[in-house]
């Protein structure tokens, strides 16, 4: 039979009364330590009114009353003024001393005192107590004596060097060594208490605290991973649509010209079309699919990669635009799928956007080489590195922008996950776009799963 934790086996009752006077400590303390030891002062000093203390010394009551529920009236900021509340009852302790009206019952405070400013006061704030209270068990043990020689004298006030009062000094003496001895055991044990709950508190706050931080911790990295996977999801958007829009309004603007006077070209168009827009509907479906619940086979197929190149190429193609493979993929080193699918978005993003802005004349080559870094001229690269180049033929700087600006700016992105990094520029007669990738990031031998995780 399993154990139920403590909140069950203590119920809801015992909680909730736990919890109250837990946010008023003022009032717990009032209630359990200040009425009760209130009660007995005033029953013994207010209403009895007796002319000698405990120890048989004679007093005056009201002064006696005064100090004694002057000392017990600071239990109620024990815990919430540990350190004001035991400071200042060691002074009154130390007057009611002085003053010869002894001990009381407020002396029986003294150890909750030691233990609270022990407990939820500072460091320095218990140590100062802790040596008021030994001081204090050498007071109580010196006004005991001093009680027990003024009765004595009061007794027979000739006899000060009597053999009677040499007789009973050494055993005044040990009651006044064993008096001290018990009120400085009552105040190390106190303190002592009140320092390993300190401790045990401090450590239960801390452990608090650093729970509270790996909450805000976990919160922010769901937030950054969530904001990386919107990210993710609007970079193959943005390269899926643009790309495939792009390719359909080429299509159907050609279909259009030559439906009339070549209809076996325009029905080629409209094939192209069809299949275009099918692919795009089967690669959105694909990313969508990650989001829903039921739809684990969607996720399960294969991101577009190298492998789907030529494809990619040929419908480039069939949209107007003179495009072609210079270097073969087969023949480079192969990718992780997340460096696959990262190469395989920027030729295509590279390919739309000369379909986009190239012009009617517009041509353009895609070539896929390993390169070595001292071979590649470029200091600080000594490990050899994947170069996509994509160059073409259309108007350059001349071109228009449609003032979106999101395209070379994912690519860059791309790039950057797995640590390779994107150049595009004009130059005379087109366009030339280059991205760099450390081949030890990407390729499938050296590393099988992509550092980067899925662009």
């Amino acid at each position: 039979m399993t154990a139920l934790p403590d909140a069950e086996k203590r119920g809801p009752v015992h909680l909730g009364v736990t919890r109250f006077f837990e946010a008023r400590r003022w009032l717990g303390d009032a209630l359990f330590k200040v009425l009760p030891l209130s009660l007995l002062a005033l029953n013994t000093w207010g209403l009895r009114r007796p002319g000698t203390g405990l120890m048989g010394a004679d007093i005056f009551w009201p002064l006696m009353l005064l100090l004694e529920m002057s000392v017990i009236l600071l239990l109620a900021l024990s815990r919430i003024r540990p350190g004001l509340a035991a400071g200042s009852a060691a002074v009154v302790c130390t007057l009611q001393i002085l003053t010869l009206q002894g001990p009381g019952w407020s002396s029986l405070a003294v150890p909750v005192f030691i233990y609270s400013a022990a407990k939820y006061g500072s460091r320095r704030a218990s140590i100062v107590i802790l040596g008021w209270g030994l001081l204090g068990a050498l007071l109580a043990a010196a006004y005991m004596a001093l009680v027990f020689l003024i009765e004595w004298h009061r007794r027979d006030p000739t006899q000060v060097g009597s053999p009677v009062l040499s007789q009973d000094l050494p055993r005044l003496l040990t009651y006044a060594l064993l008096l001290a001895g018990f009120c400085a055991a009552v105040v190390v044990a106190a303190w002592t208490l009140g320092d390993l709950g300190g401790r045990r508190r401090r450590e239960q706050a801390a452990i608090s605290e650093k729970n509270r931080l790996l909450e805000v911790e976990r919160d922010q990295e769901a937030r950054l991973a969530a904001d990386a996977e919107r990210m993710r999801i609007a970079r193959e958007m943005h390269d899926v649509v643009s790309h495939s829009m792009s390719v359909m309004i080429a299509q159907s603007d050609g279909g259009r010209y030559v439906v009339h006077a070549h209809p076996n070209q325009a029905e080629e168009a409209f094939e192209a079309i069809g299949r275009t827009g099918r692919d795009a509907l089967s690669e959105l479906r694909r990313m969508l699919g990650v989001l829903r619940e039921d739809s684990e086979e969607l996720a399960r197929r294969p991101a577009p990669s190298l492998e789907q190149l030529p494809q990619l190429i040929e419908d480039v193609r069939a949209s107007g635009l003179e495009a072609q493979l210079a270097e073969a993929p087969s023949s480079g080193p192969a990718l992780t799928e997340g460096a696959g699918l990262a190469v395989y978005r920027i030729i295509q993003e590279a390919l739309t956007n000369t379909l986009k802005h190239g012009g009617e004349q517009a041509a353009a080559a895609v070539r896929i080489t390993v390169e070595g870094g001292a071979e590649a001229d470029r200091p600080g690269h000594d490990d050899a590195e994947l170069v996509v180049e994509v160059r073409d033929t259309g108007q350059s700087s001349a071109a228009p922008s449609d003032g979106a600006g999101s395209g070379i700016l994912g690519m860059t992105e791309r790039a950057r996950l797995y640590g390779g990094e994107v150049e595009a520029q004009p130059e005379p007669g087109g366009f030339r776009l280059t991205a760099r990738f450390p081949l030890s990031r990407v390729a499938a031998a050296a590393q099988p799963d992509a550092e980067g995780g899925s662009p």
